[in-house]
């Protein structure tokens, strides 16, 4: 029929009615912009699958602490969840000491290649929806406060969620706390507030705050001004968000804030003009330990925002 389309893959329709109007763009863009937005049986779904993946987080936490190996702690997570790799939303980023600095890190050492710490990006699924968690954990005493401070800030960023407020703010937000934490751990001289104009921020955490979560780990729609499809332009300081909408009630996204030590990322900073005010040979002794991420999975909510992820962590039954 004339006002009939198929959504999917074209080469799976086979139907006798010949062909029909596929994937079109104003169907598409309609039901993308409205994709961020969850019901209450939605939300419960990604409050299950989060309930589902602390068990298997707090599984490879103790992995890590016994010294083994990243493919052995997946394997723990793995078994902690009661899910196959296939089954999980996203391959799992487990990545132990130096391997933090890459972002989307993806293979399994074999080899235990001592503990100094532990970045572990993974999550389960519920019924078709995902949880995305994030968590860094380290044995040595200096680096393990570093991550109680990320982690801290956070949790300001998560309380400053809330509808109404552009996701843009927020990510800016979350740049001026990191810059902070650079003078408070004495990786950067000078006034943290000039860090972000410089550039200087970015280079530790060259990633987005965060993004839509639902049906897909990265969620359609974050660039949506509307249900035709107008993208919204992006802040020139940060041309590369993937979230940029005001965020409204019984949207779900993750925060997650992250402080890296990228070798190249660091090399063109120091190349440029904020090379002299890097504290090179502390940023070079932190090097071993990759990075920091911590994430959660909240709901916006009218006036602030609940944390799907901390309120799983907090139960005693899931220990």
């Amino acid at each position: 029929p004339e006002r009939t389309a198929f959504l999917g893959d074209p080469e799976q329709w086979n139907h006798p009615a010949g062909d029909m109007n596929n994937n079109p763009g104003q169907l598409l863009n309609h039901l993308h912009y409205f994709r961020p937005f969850k019901t209450d049986y939605e939300i419960e779904c990604i409050r299950h699958a989060t309930r589902i993946a602390v068990p298997a987080h707090r599984a490879a936490e103790r992995a890590f602490r016994l010294g083994q190996s990243e493919y052995d702690i997946w394997l723990a997570f793995l078994a902690a969840c009661r899910q196959t790799a296939a089954e999980l939303p996203y391959p799992a980023i487990i990545a132990k000491n130096r391997n933090g600095a890459v972002l989307h890190y993806q293979h399994y050492d074999r080899d235990d290649a001592g503990s100094d710490s532990l970045l572990i990006d993974a999550a389960c699924a519920a019924y078709g929806y995902a949880s995305d968690i994030t968590r860094t954990y380290s044995n040595d005493e200096r680096f393990a406060q570093m991550i109680d401070d990320l982690d801290r800030e956070q949790q300001r960023m998560v309380a400053e969620v809330s509808a109404g407020k552009p996701f843009a703010e927020l990510h800016d937000f979350a740049h001026r706390r990191i810059a902070q934490l650079l003078s408070d751990w004495r990786l950067v001289d000078g006034d943290p507030d000039h860090f972000v104009e410089r550039g200087i921020t970015t280079a530790f955490f060259p990633h987005g705050l965060g993004h839509f979560l639902g049906i897909q780990v990265h969620e359609v729609g974050g660039s949506f001004a509307d249900t035709v499809g107008t993208e919204i332009q992006r802040p020139p300081e940060y041309p590369h968000l993937r979230l940029v909408r005001t965020l409204e009630a019984g949207q779900v996204l993750t925060i997650e804030p992250g402080v890296y030590f990228i070798d190249t990322l660091l090399e063109k900073l120091q190349a440029g003009g904020a090379g002299a005010d890097l504290n090179r040979d502390r940023i070079e002794a932190l090097k071993k330990f990759g990075g920091i991420r911590i994430e959660d999975n909240v709901v916006v909510g009218a006036d602030g925002a609940e944390n799907l992820t901390r309120a799983a962590f907090a139960d005693s039954s899931l220990q």
